[in-house]
């Protein structure tokens, strides 16, 4: 009986880290994930049963708070334990934000930096180590965005800090080579995570999903990611498939990031204030 890989994922009860979740699941591995706040507690147990319903793997939950000092690391060493092992571990948690900087508090820029980068560090860096104290030829994925890739308005500190990100993670391959444990990135564009019932019932202004429902008109392949994308492609970079792939970032977006995109595209009037409009919010 082949022993079954195990896998840490932050940031996987909703969204793309629910479909990455899913996606090992379906591939064998015993997962564990974190979510954020008690608000998401029942989403996540609601994922806990269904997988070990339907896959009969082992799943565990964990309330983690990954933008405070330390707990990022604990996290992965209390998963770690409760998994019996580690090969993979998925950095996905993270909330975006397009905001100015120029209108922004500090309490939130320090939010993001510490939850959209500092916690991928010391994550990567714990894993890392148990990767290596183990000899363990794991994985490690870094989900940054094709905000990282290129620049958009209002985006100083989460594009930014997605840029630092694929950096890092080019870096951590270069360093964690010699052990055999690869590092790369997937940055997805555009991904929808909720229908717009779904947002409704959240109360989320009307003008806001009409303008998402016709976001994929600006898109060069003409409809919106899904996080079965995303969890696609993190699937083929840790499998063998991709033996001789490390510190690499793997671009999801539907082609949003290419250059002349989206304000060089023929578009109407209309069309180019939906953009705008979601631009602020994305």
């Amino acid at each position: 009986m082949s022993v079954r890989k195990k896998a840490i994922v932050t940031g996987g009860s909703r969204g793309i880290g629910r479909g990455i979740v899913r996606k090992l699941a379906m591939q064998g591995y015993d997962v564990a994930f974190s979510y954020h706040s008690s608000k998401g507690r029942a989403e996540a147990e609601a994922l806990k049963k269904e997988i070990e319903r339907e896959q009969h793997c082992a799943c565990y939950v964990y309330e983690a708070h990954l933008e405070e000092k330390g707990v990022a690391e604990e996290f992965v060493r209390t998963a770690y334990k409760d998994l019996g092992g580690l090969d993979v571990l998925i950095n996905n948690a993270g909330q975006s934000l397009v905001h100015s900087i120029f209108e922004m508090d500090p309490e939130t820029i320090d939010f993001i930096i510490n939850l959209d980068f500092r916690a991928y560090l010391m994550a990567a860096r714990e894993a890392g180590r148990i990767m290596a104290e183990n000899k363990t030829k794991g994985n490690i994925i870094m989900i940054s965005s094709c905000r990282g890739i290129r620049a958009f308005p209002y985006d100083e500190v989460y594009g930014g800090v997605k840029a630092g990100l694929i950096r890092s993670t080019q870096t951590f391959a270069l360093d964690l080579a010699p052990y055999g444990i690869r590092v790369n990135c997937v940055a997805p564009g555009p991904i929808r995570v909720r229908t717009s019932e779904e947002m409704r019932a959240e109360g989320v202004d009307e003008r806001e999903i009409e303008d998402l429902d016709n976001l994929w008109k600006q898109l060069p392949l003409e409809r919106m990611g899904t996080p079965e994308d995303v969890a696609n492609a993190v699937a083929f970079l840790i499998s063998d498939e991709a033996s001789y792939i490390t510190g690499t970032t793997l671009i999801v977006d539907g082609g949003a990031a290419l250059p002349g995109i989206p304000e060089n595209r023929p578009k109407s009037d209309e069309v180019s204030k939906v953009w705008c409009n979601f631009k602020k919010r994305w």
